[in-house]
């Protein structure tokens, strides 16, 4: 540890912050090492008295754009590299070991401008993990072994992003660029273009030509070629043993980027904790002032690691690779807004690349079954100016949902589901704008008159803006179009004033914010993009009519990302036959190959006829926005709230929910029952609904009030939050459009086309380890069929069917209500809230009935989630071979599902099932890093690689078949409704073993891993317990989640807790379990765990394991030979619904006879009778609460089908 460093920063003024913000901040600018006032690094403390975690931040400003052309993805070689141990602390794990001993996390993370780490650690133990993080940046070994072991990890995480459809548009986009622009760069890098392979040990390389890149997408080695860009380099300096020289180089390049781009004046530091601002400083100040700009001190042990090279040729090689690092950087733009006002405007996208003449089209075949529309139109940089950037109200008109807008008018003609719009690309020298949008079957045959749409928007627009300007100078017939877009104007403003005034800092603030100073300094760092000082006056109208003026078809090029979009190049261009060349005959459209991923796509020009349509396009519906009436009228506190809630405080114990800030959250629910037709309307119900509200909605929205309708085998939930003011108009209108004529066929298409999209192109799009998870969950917690069952039913659902299962929702005798009502309100305006939603659901449906407010037995079964118990000694083994023809990586997913009921409060659960919860806690937080260490760090398995607790829930199923001599019948009738199962995860995603030999390492470790157990010291244990144990009572943020963690108690808990004859009431719905559990952990040893471990893990008549496996294309999946060695080997969907029939639903009250299983098991049939049902509300603030049940109508002797 340093001591207090005589070093004296310069204090920088204090910075804008908002008014909810109760953080206080110290910006400083540290001296360089050698006492250079100017180019010292840039930090700023921020002092957080309610946090219970410690984070930091370092921004590098470099990323990929400085990459040299000869080895892209350097700069993130090099963020991995830095992870791996420094001249301090050489043990590679220390760091991460260190923060998952103490509560902690990390990541980093590269773009094209910016290089940023981040981590957090609880509060008592940030000094020393800062001490461990700060040396990544002064002292980093970027050792020989670590070099070639962590390019695979960057090949893995490359080859992860292969099968996301994002990624691969990204890269699509990029090769469309031009070339020698710093955007068109390769920013992730593989094992081709970073050549570091086992040669450095003096075995076998991995480069390869830079000319055959899907080459690049093989799991095989790649033989050294005298084509890789590196050769001709390593000639230059008479190094020309390929085998031996080219991973000396990539290491010595990679020294060269730190010592160039990791330097004082390129870096800035964010720390975040509850200790002093005094404290923060002394920390910080010793830490980083001493990065030395030269940066010679971080490779000062390069020869003794090149001893084995000639001293001369290793200093040409360092020569050779800081002239590359230097002159890649000069590609790279600045990126502060200071420096960014003398640069350039640098469209990498300009016509000429394309045969000289836009729009062109350039078409790419998804993996998913999408249907995208996209227009680009490349504008000029607005970087320099957030408060002031046109592209801001273009994105708010372009994007705007509401009556007169382009998307009401689509959506209206069927022929849209969702459009977005804004900036793709925006840097200091460029902005490229987009408008995106989702096509509907109707809206992918009419793609051309879509974009007519937008183009007659766009004409509205500039006439409008137009028409502005004239008003302004003295045209009084145009006065009211200028109000009108003045008052838009306002209307962003305040908005973005309010949420930057009323929002408090959230967890990713650190890294954010680092990256924020580094654009726009200390002093505006929160505050850049708020419009603080922004009028009705000082609307951009000049600005904004020059960037209207280039939304045209002359300035934009479209992509289209569709299955029958790329069905119709194919047909234009049949194997060439048909060939279009540019007017000036310089470019020839048709199929192009981007360079890194090999994916082929279609460039194609537009017709005259439709580029003179486009041009001349118009429609008399489209209009500017009206005024929005959801902005609040007051952010006032509610009169009746104690005077300890008018204070920013978090710290307050979980019962009653607590204020933080001027908002608050509604959520209700009406239940049904499920099976899978029924529950497939549903869904499409939720779709229908939220596409029927989103003209309506979307001010509220834009305005800070959101919402959502899901549903799930517990039933419809409705979730309202945002500012106080007009919450609850917002939920009671959703709640009353619900309950009436939504549905339109329209609608109904729109959803029913993405549903069936989405589920034929599932098994063809997913990544192996989202497919391992579904085969997974389709065993152990799925009720329905599988995607294939799924497929059939949503194709055979008409709009009448849906229409039926609304009314059969409304007509349910059944059917009850619970409301919670959270934040910002008094218990006299939640009850009233409470009593109009009831008021809606009685008008609406006749059978409700409504009496005192009493506390509601409960014996019928409560639709809910849903687990099946695995049979212990059996390991369950499902094997699938990815349908993905992209996907290279394999998966295994290994789960532990305890067989002892996890904890749900005091009130309900045993003192063994609280301790082995907290033991099954605490093992993973012990397990989580040496399994990370060993098979990602070491063995380099794949770039995911991750273990973690898991807990669920599941509600006794109704009429079990009673007399099944598998079962083991403890009690005929136990009032428990829901059950907790905890489980644990083991998670790996690779290309390097084949799945079977992935499943034996993930055995080996945990074999291993009880010996360390058994071997760990306690005051080791002690500390790994006493960090979960603050983590988990660490307090909850944010509104939004705090009352999704309330809902879910009173979900799970309150039928058991509050049924009638239990003694018990709303206290005692385990509202502070953290604090309960956290204890618990605390309490445990050595011999808790080992005998937990052993119980859950090693012995196999106590455990219940099941592995789901997944082939790709790398290793696929071997031919089973006879019967497999395993009778619970399953490999077809037919035997996996098979076996999942066999087993028993996770009940206390049921268990597998030890004898064996003989098949004939309970299980749960498909209907159930009702009784008294209950609907409860609650006022949730600081001092103020309440609980309130109603009865509804029942038939004791009507049986429904499950929905």
């Amino acid at each position: 540890m340093s001591a207090e460093s005589p070093i004296q920063p310069i204090y920088l003024p204090p910075i804008e912050q908002g008014q909810s913000d109760y953080r206080t901040y110290r910006p400083l600018l540290l001296p360089t090492a050698n006492g250079d006032a100017h180019d010292g690094i840039t930090v700023l403390l921020v002092n957080d008295p309610q946090s219970k975690h410690f984070a930091a931040s370092v921004s590098v400003h470099s990323g990929a754009s400085s990459d040299p052309r000869v080895l892209p993805g350097l700069a993130h070689f090099c963020e991995h590299m830095c992870f791996l141990g420094s001249a301090a602390y050489p043990r590679e794990n220390e760091y991460k070991q260190y923060l998952s001993q103490h509560g902690g996390k990390s990541n980093a993370s590269t773009s094209m401008s910016h290089t940023t780490y981040q981590f957090d650690v609880l509060a008592e133990f940030a000094e020393k993990a800062l001490d461990i993080f700060s040396h990544f940046f002064t002292s980093p070994l970027f050792t020989q072994s670590g070099t070639a072991r962590e390019v695979h990890a960057v090949d893995s995480e490359n080859s992860k992003n292969l099968v996301n459809d994002g990624r691969r548009r990204w890269q699509v986009l990029k090769s469309l660029a031009l070339p020698d622009h710093h955007f068109s760069k390769f920013s992730t890098g593989n094992k081709v273009t970073l050549p570091v392979g086992a040669n450095m040990h003096g075995g076998e390389s991995n480069s390869s030509s830079f000319d055959s890149q899907t080459s690049a997408n093989s799991s095989q080695e790649i033989p050294i070629t005298d084509t890789h860009p590196l050769t001709k380099v390593l000639k230059e300096i008479d190094a020309g043993d390929n085998e031996r020289d080219m991973p000396q180089f990539v290491r010595a390049a990679l020294l060269a980027f730190h010592k160039r781009h990791y330097r004082p004046k390129n870096m800035t530091v964010v720390v975040v904790g509850p200790q002093s601002l005094d404290t923060l400083e002394s920390w910080v100040v010793p830490r980083f002032s001493n990065i030395p700009d030269a940066s010679e001190a971080h490779c000062q042990e390069e020869k003794n690691n090149c001893d084995s090279m000639e001293d001369a040729k290793w200093s040409r090689m360092k020569r050779m690779a800081e002239e590359l690092i230097e002159e890649a950087a000069k590609e790279a733009p600045p990126v502060s807004v200071n420096a960014a006002k003398d640069v350039t405007y640098n469209p990498a996208f300009r016509p000429e690349l394309q045969g000289g003449n836009w729009p062109v089209v350039v078409t790419t075949k998804p993996l998913q079954s999408v249907r995208k529309l996209v227009l680009f139109f490349p504008m000029p940089p607005t970087w320099d100016n957030p408060d002031q950037s046109p592209t801001r109200l273009l994105s708010h008109l372009f994007g705007h949902e509401g009556r007169g807008s382009a998307f009401a008018l689509l959506q209206d003609s069927g022929w849209l589901s969702s459009l977005s719009s804004g900036s793709r690309v925006s840097g200091p020298d460029q902005n490229l704008f987009q408008i995106e949008m989702s096509l509907t079957e109707e809206g992918e045959k009419n793609w051309k008159e879509a974009t007519k749409v937008i183009f007659a928007y766009a004409k509205m627009l500039t006439e409008a803006v137009e028409l502005s300007l004239t008003s302004k100078e003295g045209n009084s017939d145009t006065c009211s179009t200028h109000d009108t877009l003045t008052r838009i104007w306002d209307e962003v403003g305040q908005i973005d004033r309010m949420h930057f005034h009323q929002t408090s800092p959230g967890a990713v603030f650190a890294s954010s914010v680092a990256q924020s100073i580094s654009k726009y300094g200390t002093l505006k760092c929160l505050s850049a993009g708020s419009m603080l000082n922004e009028t009705p006056d000082t609307l951009p109208a000049v600005q904004l009519a020059s960037y209207c003026q280039r939304i045209t078809p002359e300035n934009c090029f479209i992509e289209r990302y569709s299955e029958k979009a790329w069905e119709e190049m194919e047909l234009l261009y049949i194997e060439g036959e048909h060939r279009e060349t540019s007017e000036s005959g310089s470019f020839v459209f048709g199929k192009q190959t981007e360079r890194w991923y090999g994916i082929d796509y279609y460039l194609s020009p537009v017709s005259e006829h439709d580029i003179h349509s486009w041009k001349t396009a118009s429609n008399t519906y489209l209009h500017l926005p009206h005024p929005n009436l959801f902005i609040p009228r007051s952010l006032d506190l509610c009169p009746e709230l104690p005077p300890e809630s008018r204070t920013q405080r978090i710290d307050k114990p979980i019962d009653p929910p607590k204020l933080r800030k001027p908002k608050d959250c509604a959520d209700s629910s009406v239940y049904w029952e499920y099976d899978s037709e029924t529950a497939m309307k549903s869904n499409f119900l939720t779709g229908i609904f939220f596409d029927a509200m989103a003209q309506d909605t979307y001010d509220a929205h834009l305005a800070g009030l959101d919402w959502s309708l899901s549903k799930s085998s517990s039933g419809y939930t409705l979730s309202c939050y945002g500012y106080s003011d007009r919450l609850s108009d917002l939920a009671l209108k959703l709640l009353t459009e619900f309950s009436g004529n939504f549905v339109k066929e329209s609608h109904f298409r729109t959803n029913k086309d993405k549903v069936i999209r989405g589920l034929k192109s599932y098994f063809q799009s997913k990544r192996a380890d989202s497919i391992a998870l579904y085969y997974r969950n389709l065993l152990v917690n799925w009720r329905g069929d599988g995607m294939e069952k799924s497929l059939e039913i949503a194709e055979s659902i008409s709009v009448d069917d849906v229409i039926a299962q609304r009314q059969s929702i409304w007509e349910d005798e059944d059917m009850m209500l619970e409301c919670l009502y959270t934040g910002n309100v008094s218990e006299k305006d939640a009850r009233q809230f409470f009593d109009k939603a009831v008021g809606i659901i009685k008008n609406r449906s006749n059978t409700w009935q409504t009496g005192d407010t009493v506390r509601g037995g409960r014996s019928a079964w409560i639709p809910g989630p849903f687990e099946r118990r695995l049979p212990n000694n059996e390991d369950i083994e499902l094997h699938f071979q990815s349908k993905n023809e992209k996907e290279e990586n394999g998966a295994v997913i290994v789960t532990y599902q305890s067989q002892i009921p996890g904890f749900k409060c005091k009130t309900l659960s045993s003192k063994e099932s609280m301790h082995r919860s907290a033991a099954i806690r605490l093992l993973c937080t012990i397990i989580k890093e040496p399994f990370f260490d060993q098979l990602r760090t070491q063995q380099q398995l794949g770039y995911i690689v991750s273990s973690y607790y898991d807990v669920n829930f599941t509600t006794r199923q109704p009429n079990y078949s009673i007399g099944s001599p598998s079962i083991s019948l403890t009690t005929k009738s136990l009032p428990l409704l829901t059950s907790a199962v905890d489980s644990i995860v083991f998670y790996v995603l690779s290309r390097k073993e084949e799945p079977q030999e992935v499943t034996n390492r993930i055995d080996d470790f945990l074999l291993n891993f009880r010996s360390r157990l058994e071997a760990m010291d306690s005051s080791e244990i002690q500390g790994y317990a006493d960090s979960l144990a603050s983590s988990l009572t660490k307090p909850i943020r944010k509104l939004s989640e705090e009352a999704k963690h309330h809902f879910a108690k009173i979900r799970h808990y309150a039928p058991e807790v509050l049924a009638d004859g239990s003694g018990h009431s709303c206290p005692d719905l385990g509202w502070d379990n953290p604090e309960v559990i956290a204890n618990a952990i605390r309490q445990l040893d050595r011999n808790h765990l080992l005998q937990v471990f052993d119980n859950l893990i090693i012995k196999k008549e106590s455990g219940a394991r099941i592995v789901s496996t997944v082939y790709g294309k790398t290793h696929p999946m071997p031919v089973q030979q006879g019967t497999h060695k395993s009778s619970s080997y399953i490999s077809t969907v037919e035997s996996l619904l098979t076996k999942r029939s066999t087993l028993i639903p996770y009940d206390p009250a049921t268990s597998y006879q030890q004898s064996g299983f003989v098949g004939s098991l309970w299980r749960a049939v498909g209907r159930h009778k009702t009784t008294l049902q209950y609907i409860a509300a609650a006022a949730a603030v600081i001092g103020v609460g309440a609980l309130t049940m109603s009865s509804m109508k029942s038939s004791p002797s009507e049986k429904k089908r499950i929905k």
